[in-house]
């Protein structure tokens, strides 16, 4: 009986002590844990690989060289795929394009997209093109051709923008160099509208 009495009375202790001491681990946890930081967690890209390796793309693409003309070209883009629908050469996107001429003077370049063409020595930009240059001139056009072969940047459309002197509108626009890459004309035709604006 004895016994008995003493085991009933363990196990009721046991009860309300093992409950209570459950409650202070975990409270003794939670108190001296490291809090989780989400902005620590790692970070994964969304990457289709399948279609990476079917569409064979190029992430960041760099093409850079000298011209005939003696200037330096560098052509960057986001992503480049082969451009099947002509068969050579490749389409791409977030380019960003400069051409230091010999004499120094720098253009820069930007589009949404682009074609490289490597048969005729040109890449074709297009979607918000904007070109600005160390002259003072920020041109916007729907599509403008870059040479790679020579300095040349063509607008075979209307462009817009800024001019040392003012605002410009024009038909069409061609960037080259002479002499050699010795001078250097930007030359704006087709029907040219400039609003004067003195410098203060």
């Amino acid at each position: 009986m004895d016994y008995e009495k003493r085991h009933s009375r363990f196990v009721s202790g046991a009860k309300l002590v093992l409950p209570l001491a459950a409650l202070i681990l975990l409270s003794t946890l939670f108190l001296f844990s490291n809090r989780i930081d989400p902005s620590a967690a790692i970070p994964y890209a969304k990457v289709d690989v399948e279609k990476l390796a079917r569409e064979s793309a190029l992430t960041q693409p760099d093409f850079s060289g000298v011209t005939k003309d003696g200037g330096t070209l560098s052509v960057i883009a986001q992503q480049a795929l082969p451009d099947t629908g002509n068969g050579s050469g490749a389409v791409a996107s977030d380019l960003a394009a400069k051409l230091t001429s010999k004499t120094g003077v720098v253009t820069d370049l930007n589009a949404r997209q682009g074609r490289f063409q490597p048969s005729v020595s040109q890449v074709t930009l297009k979607g918000s093109v904007a070109m600005q240059t160390s002259k003072g001139y920020r041109m916007n056009s729907d599509l403008m051709t870059l040479a790679t072969d020579r300095d040349r940047i063509i607008s075979p459309g209307p462009v817009h923008g800024d001019a040392p002197y003012g605002t410009l509108d024009a038909g069409a626009m061609q960037m080259t160099t002479q002499d050699n890459g010795a001078t250097h004309d930007l030359v704006f035709n087709k029907g040219v509208k400039l609003v004067y604006q003195p410098k203060q």
